[in-house]
């Protein structure tokens, strides 16, 4: 049987929702098994919420490449900025570590994103993607455009502020095509560890420098790494095996009528909140 196991990374501000996710994961969820908590510079976690959910936490050494970029950003802002992430929300860049080699004790990780919830059991939904050799996450398109999204293409992902560097993203990534082409979304994927001896955390950890482009920090660099470089992302379907939508961002996405009940996993619901049990 493949060994597997669920990773979150948090910092003392997601915390909160951290736990949220690993309660649903626990209960609705139904898995028993590995569950590896990331910490990103936070000195404890209650204990006793560490034993009652089974959790292992794990430090990793600060990103310190994500301090320079963001010196380097204040020279160079992005124009085109989405929301300021890339100088605010900086611990976002923390999410490679989920691509650690510490991870190949696993054949399969899971990772989902803090605060986001589990509403169907894993083993009827997540778990029964067929992962091997692959990198599995959302489109950031959606489920219900067809493909590719014109809306949602990797141009809205790479600030155009410095045309050079977009030059040497084009030059390095010739895959990007023009920038005109699908990508995922990284608040929950899944991937065969086995793809860690293609892509390393420490060769994306090399490009937050080299590549002072990502509007959305370590997503953007993480498409261009495991999609555009090593052609190793499958979309998500749309439907798990338990006949419920596998993954959405919100229930308004759907051009149907739907609640909670409706699908596997939802980032931001509306029908159901963090408070609701």
């Amino acid at each position: 049987m493949d060994k597997t196991v669920f990773v979150l990374v948090t910092d003392e501000g997601y915390l909160y929702r951290t736990k949220k996710t690993i309660i649903d994961l626990r209960s609705t969820g139904q898995w028993h098994g590995d569950l590896v908590l990331i910490n990103v510079g936070m000195n404890s976690i209650n204990p006793n919420f560490l034993d009652f959910y089974n959790i292992t936490v794990k430090k990793f050494p600060q990103i310190e490449e994500k301090n320079e970029l963001v010196n380097q950003l204040q020279y160079n802002v992005f124009m085109d900025t989405i929301d300021g992430r890339e100088i605010s929300k900086t611990n976002q860049w923390e999410k490679l570590h989920v691509m650690d080699p510490y991870f190949k004790q696993w054949d399969r990780v899971v990772f989902l994103d803090a605060g986001l919830r589990v509403l169907a059991n894993v083993h009827d939904s997540i778990l029964q993607l067929d992962y091997k050799g692959k990198f599995m996450a959302p489109d950031d398109g959606g489920n219900y455009v067809m493909l590719p999204n014109p809306d949602k293409l990797f141009t809205t992902q790479v600030s155009q502020s410095i045309p050079k560097h977009v030059d040497t993203l084009k030059r390095d990534f010739p895959k990007v095509n023009d920038l005109m082409e699908p990508y995922f979304l990284n608040c929950i994927w899944v991937y065969d560890t086995s793809i860690l001896d293609i892509c390393t955390k420490h060769e994306m950890i090399d490009g937050i420098l080299k590549y002072p482009i990502c509007k959305t920090n370590e997503m953007t660099l993480m498409n261009l790494y495991i999609h555009f470089k090593y052609n190793l992302w499958t979309r998500f379907p749309k439907n798990a095996t338990n006949g419920k939508v596998l993954f959405d961002w919100c229930e308004t996405n759907n051009p149907l009528r739907s609640t909670w009940r409706d699908y596997c996993f939802l980032k931001y619901p509306v029908t159901i909140t963090l408070e609701d049990t």
